[in-house]
């Protein structure tokens, strides 16, 4: 990130490593987002776990395993403030020594971080908060889907999850995903512990100007919302 770079790093073989330990399921924590290591020197991470409502309104930092929350970043390199951006700073301060990142993860039983998503792409589904990079993570590892994004649709707190996936080859229109591809899509998120509601497919995905990677998620769900309250699917 911007504010604080670096924060922390992972070599290849820490990353096998951190894989092999998601896939045995025998170490808490180890799974659902991306494994980015453990703080470099003078780092430090912390976490403001989440509430029921998706929020972290919390103001003690903490660090067990299998704990989702907002991850904070200290350290010398952190930024010290934004330029002309009042709110933004105010924001993303506390508690005290601390930036807000507005990434959520958590931490495994080896001391390593796991990114989960942005906290304000969390879905609230009934009796449950849901970060979308897990399933996400199980639904491009089908052979058919390049890129895919999990989006709430509805109320907050009642939210119904919806996968939006970019296909191979891609889809021609923007829609309601056939049959086959959206019961493919539903199992793998499945594995990971997320129940899909609904499966739509973009030609592409509408991501960051400045990496690909990074799927609009917000723009999604608004559209996602759209369609399947009977608008035009047109484009996300």
């Amino acid at each position: 990130m911007t504010e604080a770079l670096p924060v922390t790093d992972i070599s290849l073989e820490q990353i096998k490593a951190a894989a092999a330990d998601a896939g045995s399921g025998t170490m808490t924590g180890a799974g659902n987002g991306v494994c980015v290591g453990r703080p470099v020197q003078g780092a430090r991470i912390a976490l403001i776990p989440l509430a029921a409502d998706g929020t972290a309104p919390g103001t003690e930092p903490v660090t067990e395993a299998g704990v989702t929350g907002e991850i904070l970043v200290s350290a010398p390199h952190a930024k010290g403030g934004y330029d002309r951006l009042w709110l933004t700073d105010q924001l993303s301060a506390g508690p005290a020594g601390w930036h807000r990142t507005g990434d959520v993860g958590h931490f495994d039983a080896d001391g390593r971080l796991w990114v989960e998503g942005r906290l304000a792409h969390i879905i609230t589904a009934p009796g449950a908060v849901v970060t979308p990079v897990g399933a996400e993570q199980a639904i491009e590892s089908l052979d058919c889907v390049s890129m895919a994004a999990v989006v709430g649709v509805g109320p907050a707190g009642t939210q119904a999850i919806a996968a939006v996936v970019e296909t191979m080859p891609p889809a021609r229109k923007a829609g309601p995903a056939a049959a086959g591809l959206a019961a493919q899509v539903r199992r793998a998120a499945r594995a990971a512990g997320v129940s899909v509601a609904a499966v739509l497919v973009v030609p592409a995905q509408p991501t960051d100007i400045r990496h690909n990677a990074k799927i609009d998620r917000s723009r999604l769900a608004r559209w996602a919302s759209s369609v399947l309250a009977g608008g035009r699917p047109g484009k996300p």
